[in-house]
C-alpha cells in the first residue's frame, strides 16, 4: 500500500509552468496552438529544450539522454510550480530509470499528462508521496482547446480545490447497501499498467481505487490486458476499480485474423466485457469516469484519497493528506 500523498503547492494564472517532452514527437502546429492556450489561461509557459527534437527513427522528442537532460532542466528551474507534458505516445519506459527522482523531490510541483506518461506519474506519487494529475496534454487537449468542464477540472486540480466529485455513469458491481469504500486513486492507461508488470515501476496496488482508460485497443488485447493483472495477482487487494474512456478506431476494433476492407465486427458490448475480464472478485467495479482519450478529460489527481458510496454514481475526491 502507498503512503499517503500530499497535494503539490498551488499553481494557477500568472504563474510560470514547464512543457516538457519524454514520450513522442511533438508536431510544431500542435505545440503552438498548445502553448498559445496555456498562455490564454494566464499561465507563462517555459519550454523544454527537445520540444522539436526528433530521434533518430522518428520515434520519440529527441534521444533518450536528450529528453532526460531537456526534462531535468526544466525540473532544477524552482521557479516551475507545475510541470505540463507536451505529449504521450511513446518512450517513456526508455527513460524512467534515468529519471533523477532526487531532483524532483527537492523541488515539489505538480505534473500534468497522462497515457505513455502514466508510470512516470505514479512513480511521483510512490516515491515523491505527491498527487500528480492525470490530465490534458499541450499538444493534444489543450491544442484542440479545452471545454469549460476540462478547463475547470484543470484549473481547480492545479489550485489544490478538493474535496470534490466527479460523475460516472454507471456501477457494474455496487458496493453493498450503506457500504462506502475509499483508497488512494491509482492507475492511469491500462497498457502502461500491463507494460510495467514485473518491472520495479509497477505500482503497489493494494487499498487503492483503481483507475484505467485506454485508446485504440481491440477488445482481445483489453481482456488480456486485464486477464494478465488478474493472474499477476495485482487485483486481489485493490478496494475497487473504476473505468474511464475507452476509444477504439475500426482497424484496431479487428479481431485477430481480420483485415482491412472485411465488414466491420459488430459493436462491442465494453461494459459486459470488462465485467467478464474483471470477474472472480467481489470489490465494487464502476464504469464510465469522463477521463482519458475521449473527452471531456476531466483532470484526476492520481495518489489523493477517493471514495465510492452505494446508491451514488460519483467518485469522491478527498483533499490534502489522509
Amino acid at each position: 500500500m502507498i503512503e499517503p500523498v500530499s497535494l503539490p503547492p498551488a499553481a494557477g494564472p500568472g504563474d510560470r509552468v514547464g512543457v516538457a517532452a519524454l514520450s513522442g514527437p511533438v508536431r510544431p502546429e500542435r505545440l503552438e496552438a498548445g502553448v498559445e492556450a496555456l498562455r490564454r489561461l494566464g499561465f507563462v509557459p517555459v519550454l523544454a529544450d527537445n520540444l522539436l527534437a526528433r530521434s533518430r527513427h522518428d520515434l520519440f522528442a529527441g534521444d533518450d539522454a536528450e529528453r532526460l537532460a531537456a526534462f531535468h532542466r526544466l525540473a532544477a528551474d524552482p521557479a516551475l510550480p507545475a510541470i505540463f507534458f507536451a505529449r504521450g505516445g511513446s518512450g517513456l519506459l526508455r527513460v524512467l530509470p534515468g529519471i533523477d527522482w532526487d531532483l524532483l523531490a527537492r523541488r515539489p510541483r505538480a505534473y500534468v499528462g497522462y497515457s505513455d506518461l502514466t508510470p512516470f506519474l505514479l512513480g511521483v506519487v510512490e516515491r515523491l508521496h505527491l498527487a500528480a494529475f492525470h490530465g490534458p496534454l499541450v499538444a493534444a487537449e489543450l491544442a484542440q482547446g479545452l471545454d469549460a468542464a476540462e478547463e475547470a477540472s484543470l484549473l481547480d486540480a492545479l489550485a489544490g480545490r478538493y474535496p470534490a466529485a466527479l460523475p460516472f455513469q454507471s456501477w457494474l458491481r455496487e458496493p453493498a447497501a450503506g457500504e462506502t469504500v475509499a483508497g488512494p486513486l491509482l492507475g492511469g492507461c491500462l497498457s502502461l499498467l500491463a507494460g510495467t508488470l514485473g518491472t520495479p515501476y509497477f505500482p503497489d496496488l493494494a487499498g487503492s481505487v483503481l483507475f484505467w482508460e485506454d485508446v485504440n485497443e481491440p477488445p482481445y488485447r483489453i481482456d488480456r490486458m486485464l486477464t494478465h493483472l488478474r493472474l499477476s495477482d495485482n487485483l486481489v487487494n485493490i478496494e475497487a476499480m473504476i473505468i474511464g474512456h475507452l476509444a477504439v478506431s475500426q482497424i484496431t476494433g479487428q479481431t485477430p485474423g481480420q483485415t482491412a476492407g472485411q465488414a466491420e465486427p459488430p459493436a462491442v458490448d465494453w461494459p459486459g466485457l470488462v465485467e467478464e475480464s474483471a470477474g472472480g472478485f467481489s470489490w465494487p467495479l464502476a464504469w464510465g469516469l469522463d477521463s482519458g482519450h475521449l473527452r471531456p478529460n476531466l483532470t484526476l489527481p492520481l495518489g489523493l484519497r477517493v471514495s465510492l458510496e452505494a446508491g451514488d454514481r460519483r467518485l469522491r475526491l478527498a483533499g490534502g493528506e489522509d
